[in-house]
């Protein structure tokens, strides 16, 4: 088939996408899935070799990230229920005062927003935080609430294991540095972000809604905070051990073998579970049960989107579209991160989901990958990137 038409099929199928997203309600796995199907009959391909495209590129994402996501949601709810989320919040605040409030709530958001794999349940899990500390603090309650927001944002955008797991996957990214460098980006954008909260609150004032305090007196006994930091971190710093051993030490050595393991997302994850489970020690087993089955209802939602943007990505390459774009884009000399940082800001834009964009971005990437002569790393953060460009009405998060 001629190129020119593949690319339009493809616009066409992009198109598509987002309205029945952002106009139609239509879930994100159904949408993905069935626009999957049109690219691939339109395009040519016999019936049998597009449900083989899909059944594979449905799996082989899958495969790899099931077990992170699951692990991360998992750990999401255990802190909740716990009270793990008190005590971290509590120890920020105590740690840089009472005096830098909106900064003890933004960190708070940032560190949630990793294991729950959501900026708005992290900021609707904190909310009764902010909002008793806006009573006794003096600050107002809409720079709380803004602050809030900022952190749970930056995190979830630009911090493994949540939203730069996806695109990581899906480009081969080696994890180490895709955590590393998304942590130096989130710095500065935190900081920016803070910035912008203090003087947006000027400028706008708001209230948060109200939420009684008796909310934050549930719990008996609150977990320790490093208990509770430790559940949160740990896998972190395994999987950065292991990507700084990956470069200094021999493939033999011991030390480098055992953290190839433990560092290793399906194994660093599951470690935070299992420390997650000191933190239920006063909890029944039915009790806590129950918080793993909530984390993989959560969980189960983000692999079937995620699931149907891997499937799009093999049809996509199977029908060859990547060729065709690839060329076209290196004829306008456009830098390749440029590109990436726009399919995902236009996508992010017009449909409103961080999780459809980082699932759909990757997939119309990975063909053109080679062509735009990015690496897995940059184009990983690039997509986080770009998927932060916009947040509107059509945003779950905006509400």
């Amino acid at each position: 088939m001629d190129g020119a038409i593949l690319i339009l099929i493809f616009l066409l199928g992009i198109v598509a996408i987002i309205l029945l997203t952002a106009k139609f309600r239509l879930h994100a796995f159904l949408a993905i899935f069935l626009v999957t199907i049109a690219i691939g009959l339109a395009s040519g391909l016999p019936p049998n070799e597009l449900v083989e495209l899909m059944i594979q590129g449905f799996g082989n994402v899958l495969g790899y990230i099931a077990i992170i996501t699951l692990s991360a949601c998992i750990i999401g709810q255990i802190l909740s229920k716990t009270g793990a989320t008190l005590a971290f919040s509590n120890s920020i605040l105590h740690f840089v005062g009472r005096s830098r409030t909106p900064l003890a709530v933004g960190l708070a958001g940032y560190l949630l927003a990793v294991p729950v794999v959501c900026c708005d349940t992290a900021f609707i899990m904190l909310s009764p935080v902010a909002s008793s500390l806006a009573g006794g603090s003096g600050f107002p309650p809409g720079l709380l609430a803004m602050a809030l927001a900022v952190g749970a944002y930056t995190s979830f955008k630009l911090v493994f294991p949540a939203c730069p797991l996806f695109p990581a996957t899906m480009f081969g990214a080696d994890f180490g540095m895709v955590l590393v460098l998304g942590l130096l980006v989130s710095i500065p954008t935190f900081i920016v972000g803070m910035l912008w909260a203090y003087r947006a609150s000027g400028i706008a004032g708001g209230q948060m809604s109200e939420q009684p305090y008796e909310e934050l007196k549930k719990y008996a006994r609150l977990p320790s905070a490093l208990a509770s930091y430790a559940v949160i971190l740990t896998p972190i710093a395994l999987i950065v051990i292991k990507s700084l051993l990956d470069g200094f030490r021999p493939e033999s050595d011991i030390v480098r073998v055992v953290f190839d393991f433990v560092g290793h997302p399906a194994i660093a994850l599951p470690i935070g579970v299992a420390l997650s489970f000191f933190l239920a020690r006063g909890a029944s087993m039915g009790e806590i049960n129950g918080w793993v089955g909530e984390g993989i209802g959560r969980a189960a939602s983000i692999l079937a989107i995620v699931g149907a943007g891997g499937a799009l990505g093999s049809v996509l390459q199977g029908v060859g579209i990547g060729t065709y774009l690839g060329r076209a884009i290196v004829s306008l000399g456009v830098p390749g991160v440029l590109v990436i940082f726009l399919v995902a800001a236009a996508i992010k834009t017009g449909q409103g989901s961080s999780m459809v964009t980082m699932v759909t971005a990757p997939s119309i990437i990975l063909p053109i990958l080679p062509s735009l002569g990015v690496s897995p790393v940059l184009a990983s953060l690039a997509v986080c990137a770009g998927a932060m460009i916009s947040v509107h009405a059509n945003d779950s998060y905006f509400w």
